[in-house]
């Protein structure tokens, strides 16, 4: 262990013990919160399996990535590998259809100009050493605002239907009635990113920051890299946002409902028509009273859903009727 990393955290059994005193409140607090997206679901589970994936993920990488960034055919791999996990994460995030893969076009979009930019100007050597750590950062940069842009621009599309049915109501193609209604909400998915670059240096100090300095670096030059992060990550989002919210509104990218509607149970439908027709047809039979507890039974008297023309027909004679009756006779 080098004299920088110690000083900045040992590694000892006293680190094991504290990561796992926080990880059991990070997961005691979410599940007495009960911090859900609905009700059938929780958080707690996630976070413990979060936790439990990164230690191992990490580990994994520690040891193969002195390996990784001095092999030719490993460095690759390796950055594909990046891609497409980030690729299925952000899918699985988005929808649980078969549209996920469409995430691979957003995060693409944005890393692979950046990277290349970076890779003709010299600034960016072609090593293991100086790709993985800025291809990751700018493909993790990625997937965050994709996941982001993606969920709010679905669930605003849900809520506001009627809306997007209004404005294809005055002439709006469908593409444009969705993304008036989705932009705003896309653009929550750039908050986090400005956020960062906003209060860099004094609220947080980044990772490229503090690792450079942990390499022997001089702070300025650890700054300008610095900031060379970040302004790479406010375009790279930007342009995976912009790249999310046109693939929602051409329908490339959807979700199913999370929460369909039960079916109504099937109730029986009784044809008044009918029942008048066997009334007239088939004659009284005294042997077999009718039951005044059967609903759909039409010799009820308490039945008030017959139509008003059989009710009239069966209602006793007036005394003005009865005069009539006498007058004819």
């Amino acid at each position: 262990m080098t004299t920088a990393s110690a000083a900045l955290l040992p590694v000892n059994a006293a680190l094991a013990w504290v990561l796992a005193v926080l990880l059991a409140a990070a997961v005691a607090v979410t599940a007495v919160a009960r911090l859900a997206p609905d009700q059938g679901t929780g958080r707690a589970r996630e976070v413990l399996t979060a936790g439990l994936r990164a230690a191992v993920q990490l580990g994994v990488v520690s040891v193969a990535i002195g390996w990784v960034a001095h092999s030719p055919t490993g460095l690759p791999a390796f950055l594909l590998l990046m891609y497409a996990v980030a690729v299925r994460t952000a899918g699985r995030r988005i929808t649980s259809d078969g549209t996920w893969w469409w995430m691979a076009v957003p995060i693409a979009a944005g890393v692979v100009p950046a990277v290349v930019l970076l890779l003709s100007t010299g600034l960016v050597k072609v090593t293991g050493i100086a790709m993985i750590p800025v291809t990751g950062i700018l493909i993790g940069g990625a997937m965050t605002a994709t996941v982001l842009a993606g969920r709010q621009s679905l669930a605003v599309l849900r809520m506001r239907h009627g809306e997007v049915e209004a404005a294809l109501a005055l002439g709006f193609v469908e593409r444009d009635a969705r993304v008036e209604i989705a932009r705003s909400a896309a653009s929550e998915a750039l908050v986090p990113g400005l956020d960062q670059t906003r209060t860099v240096g004094l609220v947080t100090l980044p990772g490229a920051f503090v690792g450079m300095l942990l390499g022997g670096a001089d702070p300025v030059t650890a700054g300008a890299v610095q900031l060379f992060v970040l302004v790479a990550l406010m375009a790279v989002q930007a342009v995976a946002v912009v790249v999310t919210l046109e693939l929602i509104a051409r329908a490339r990218i959807t979700a199913p409902a999370h929460h369909e509607k039960a079916a109504a149970p099937h109730r029986r439908r009784i044809s008044w028509s009918l029942v008048r027709r066997q009334r007239e047809t088939t004659p009284s039979d005294p042997s077999h009273p009718s039951d005044p507890s059967d609903p759909s039974d039409p010799s009820d008297p308490s039945d008030r859903t017959l139509p008003a023309r059989t009710a009239r027909r069966n209602r006793a004679p007036t005394a003005k009727t009865a005069r009539r009756t006498r007058r004819g006779s």
